[in-house]
C-alpha cells in the first residue's frame, strides 16, 4: 500500500467517526470555532487567531496513530488533508491536544489565549 492510499483509507475512516461534527461558536471565545459531537463533547477547535486546529488527542489523534501505525508527522499530514477536505478549513495547521485541559486552564485561571503544550506521546 502506497501513502496516498493509506492517506485515503484514514480519511475515510475519520470521515466515517468524525465527519459530522457540528461546528459551535461561543461568546467566551470569539476567535475559536469548536467542533462537537453529537454529545457537544469538543472533538476539535479552529483557532483563527494563530490558524491552528487543536484535534482532541485522546478520541481522535491517537487512535489513527495506533490503528494506522502512523508517526505525529504523518498523522499531521493526513488531518491537514481531512480538515481542509471535510471542514473546509484551509490553511490551518492541525495540532494534537487534550482539549479538555485546554478549556480547564482557561477556565480556571483566566489565561485565555494560552495554549498548554502537550507533547506528542510515541511508542
Amino acid at each position: 500500500m502506497n501513502k496516498h492510499q493509506l492517506e485515503r483509507i484514514v480519511i475515510k475512516w475519520l470521515n466515517q467517526n468524525f465527519g459530522n461534527l457540528t461546528p459551535k461558536t461561543t461568546e467566551k471565545y470569539p476567535k475559536s470555532v469548536f467542533y462537537v459531537n453529537s454529545d457537544n463533547g469538543v472533538m476539535m477547535e479552529h483557532n483563527q487567531k494563530n490558524e491552528c486546529v487543536y484535534i482532541h488527542y485522546d478520541h481522535i489523534w491517537s487512535k489513527i496513530e495506533s490503528l494506522f501505525h502512523l508517526n505525529y508527522g504523518d498523522a499531521e499530514s493526513i488531518m491537514k488533508v481531512w480538515v481542509e477536505e471535510a471542514y473546509k478549513l484551509e490553511g490551518v495547521t492541525p495540532k494534537a491536544e487534550h482539549l479538555t485541559i485546554l478549556l480547564l486552564v482557561e477556565e480556571a485561571y483566566k489565561l485565555e489565549g494560552v495554549t498548554p503544550e502537550t507533547p506528542p506521546i510515541h511508542l
